[in-house]
C-alpha cells in the first residue's frame, strides 16, 4: 500500500512539471507572436528605397594666410641664430604693428645646420682610396612663421611691407574659410532635405508609404574655390607703386547623402 502511495505521488509531481514546461512554451511562443507583426516576418527581406541628395553652399574666404621662411648664415652656430633672432624680432613687430594677434602668428619648423665643405680628392690608383671628414665652414638658421590676415583684403599690402623690411622669402596669401565646419553643416541640411523631397515624389509615384530610415551616409565634396571675374593683378611692380587687392573669389562647399527608407 505504501509502495502504492508512493508511485501515486511521483505521477503527481510529473504531471505538474509537464503543465508548468507546457506554460512555460506557451507564453514563450506567445510573445514571439506579439513582437512581430506577423509569423514569419523575418525571414522575409525588407522592402526599402535608396534616395539620394545634393546639398551646395557659396562661403567667401575671411583668411589670407602668408608663409614666410626666415634663413640667416653665420660662421658660427651662435652667430647664425643672433643673426636669425634680430630678423624674426623684426618680422613680429612688424605684423604686430598692422594688428595681426598673436594667436594668428604661428612659429611652423626651425632649425640650426651646419654647412660642410668637402675637399677635392687627388686622383687614387690604391684601394680603399684615402678619404678626408668634410670641415664645417659655417652655420644656417631657419624658422618659418604663418601669418593669418584676417582683413583679407590687405594680405598684399602687408606682403609688400614684409618684403620692404628685408623679408625675400613669401609665399601666399592663400584664402580660405574660418569655421569651414560651419558651412559643411549648412550643406549637409540642404542635401538631407533634397533626398527628403524626391522619396516623398518617388513614394507618391509608387504608391508606397515611407516608414523608419533604415540607413544614412554622407560623401562631403569638400569646398572648391570659384575666383571672382576680375583680372588677378601681379605684385611685382616697383616699391611705389600700391599693392593691388587680389580677388578672394567664393567657396563651393558641397555634400552628398544617401538615404535609405523601409517601405510598406
Amino acid at each position: 500500500m505504501e509502495t502504492f502511495l508512493n508511485i501515486k505521488k511521483i505521477s503527481i509531481s510529473v504531471f505538474i512539471l509537464i503543465i508548468i514546461i507546457s506554460c512555460y512554451f506557451i507564453v514563450k511562443t506567445v510573445n514571439e507572436v506579439k513582437n512581430s507583426s506577423y509569423v514569419g516576418r523575418g525571414n522575409q527581406p525588407m522592402n526599402t528605397i535608396t534616395i539620394s541628395g545634393t546639398g551646395e553652399v557659396l562661403a567667401v574666404s575671411d583668411i589670407a594666410s602668408l608663409y614666410v621662411n626666415l634663413n640667416k648664415e653665420g660662421k658660427t652656430a651662435k652667430e647664425a641664430q643672433d643673426l636669425l633672432n634680430t630678423e624674426i624680432t623684426k618680422v613680429l613687430t612688424y605684423v604686430k604693428e598692422q594688428k595681426i594677434a598673436d594667436k594668428d602668428i604661428k612659429s611652423e619648423y626651425g632649425g640650426l645646420n651646419p654647412k660642410y665643405s668637402y675637399e677635392k680628392q687627388p686622383v687614387c690608383y690604391t684601394y680603399p682610396c684615402p678619404s678626408s671628414d668634410p670641415k664645417i665652414v659655417g652655420y644656417t638658421a631657419t624658422q618659418a612663421i604663418t601669418i593669418k590676415v584676417r582683413v583679407v583684403d590687405s594680405a598684399s599690402e602687408i606682403r609688400t611691407g614684409l618684403a620692404g623690411i628685408g623679408v625675400t622669402d613669401i609665399s601666399g596669401p592663400t584664402f580660405s574659410i574660418d569655421d569651414e565646419q560651419g558651412f559643411k553643416d549648412q550643406a549637409r541640411s540642404k542635401a538631407i532635405l533634397d533626398a527628403k523631397e524626391k522619396a516623398n515624389v518617388l513614394a507618391g509615384e509608387l504608391g508606397v508609404r515611407l516608414s523608419h530610415i533604415v540607413n544614412f551616409s554622407e560623401n562631403s565634396g569638400g569646398n572648391y574655390p570659384m575666383y571672382a571675374a576680375k583680372a588677378m593683378m601681379s605684385d611685382s611692380v616697383g616699391a611705389s607703386a600700391p599693392a593691388p587687392t587680389l580677388p578672394k573669389g567664393e567657396n563651393k562647399i558641397t555634400s552628398d547623402v544617401s538615404i535609405t527608407y523601409e517601405i510598406k
